[in-house]
């Protein structure tokens, strides 16, 4: 998913899924421990937002604080819905009474963009993280032949364990960045705490497997004995399962089908979901697979749903509604 925007479900009624924060009080939105001023045009008006964490919220003061944001929506004639990404999550979500369901975000990446591709292997793993102590870059130092990818910053100067390892200067477009993927025998995960992690989902539908540690945040629900070793945090042991899956080399088709599997059936729970928020509010009837059809049709996805706010505030409502009506 995709920061500083909306995507939009249904504009009769209006129903649209973010991910972070919404603005209220005519714009003010708190996050990243901020208030900024970012005000949604007068006529866009959802009857339901859908909202996904990017992080962990599984802890009583985190859902405390959605439960008063979801207050805050129905202050505003707004309905929230929490969507969260873990099994821990939705049980304390329940224990709130914080409206909402348990729909991992990792549903959300485009299959088109990433998957198998015919490429030389020359990494022994690649690792897709930030330059930050919560990625634990260091569990990676005894891969002899390993890519980093960040969105830039000089990964030797940050981590000199990895001095060895080669890394991207500047952002990779999502295409190269596929490309890459199928350069690697595997994909690391190295955190211990953080949301769904798009990386994860995007190593399983490129077909390589991936060597993660233990985990909060719900990147494992698309893990499989078949694709996925999950191991103590030392490095020997992350060096171990890497020499595993370079030996096993497992088919990528098969990798792929399997998670697709599990990312589709949660596509087509979700637009259940939101077929009956329609029906409820007085639109049409949709079926629930012709929905998913629409939302996540080639070669975009449901990328094709998505609007910046700064695109939002271009749009006239004419134009809108021609653009995402169903």
């Amino acid at each position: 998913m995709l920061f500083h925007g909306y995507y939009i479900f249904s504009t009769k009624p209006l129903i649209v899924s973010f991910l972070g924060s919404y603005p209220f009080f005519g714009g003010v939105v708190y996050q990243d421990k901020k208030f900024t001023h970012k005000p949604l045009p007068k006529w866009f008006r959802p009857k339901h937002v859908l909202e996904h964490t990017p992080y962990w919220c599984a802890a009583p003061k985190q859902m405390f604080l959605r439960k008063i944001k979801s207050i805050l929506h129905s202050i505003e004639g707004r309905t929230h819905h929490l969507m969260v990404n873990a099994a821990d999550e939705e049980q304390m979500r329940k224990q709130f009474r914080v409206r909402g369901a348990h729909f991992n975000q990792n549903f959300y990446i485009n299959e088109y963009l990433y998957r198998p591709i015919e490429q030389p292997k020359i990494y022994d793993a690649i690792y897709t993280a930030q330059l930050n102590s919560s990625k634990r870059l260091w569990l990676a130092k005894n891969i002899e032949k390993l890519m980093v990818v960040s969105y830039g910053g000089d990964l030797h100067s940050y981590c000199p364990e990895l001095k060895h390892a080669d890394f991207n200067k500047e952002f990779i477009p999502r295409p190269e960045l596929a490309k890459k993927y199928n350069q690697a025998y595997c994909g690391l995960i190295l955190s211990a705490l953080e949301g769904a992690n798009l990386a994860s989902s995007e190593y399983l539908l490129c077909g390589i497997p991936v060597v993660s540690t233990p985990s909060k945040g719900g990147r494992d629900e698309f893990f499989t004995p078949e694709n996925s070793i999950i191991v103590t945090p030392e490095a020997g042991a992350v060096e171990r399962a890497v020499e595993t899956w370079i030996k096993l080399s497992p088919e990528p088709e098969k990798i792929r089908t399997q998670t697709l599997k599990k990312i589709n059936d949660l596509r087509l729970d979700y637009c259940s979901y939101i077929a009956r928020l329609i029906e409820k509010e007085g639109g049409d009837r949709h079926d629930p697979k012709t929905l998913m059809e629409k939302y996540f049709a080639p070669p975009q996805g449901i990328q094709s749903r998505y609007v910046k706010l700064e695109e939002l505030h271009k749009l006239t409502p004419e134009d809108f509604s021609t653009r995402f009506s169903l």
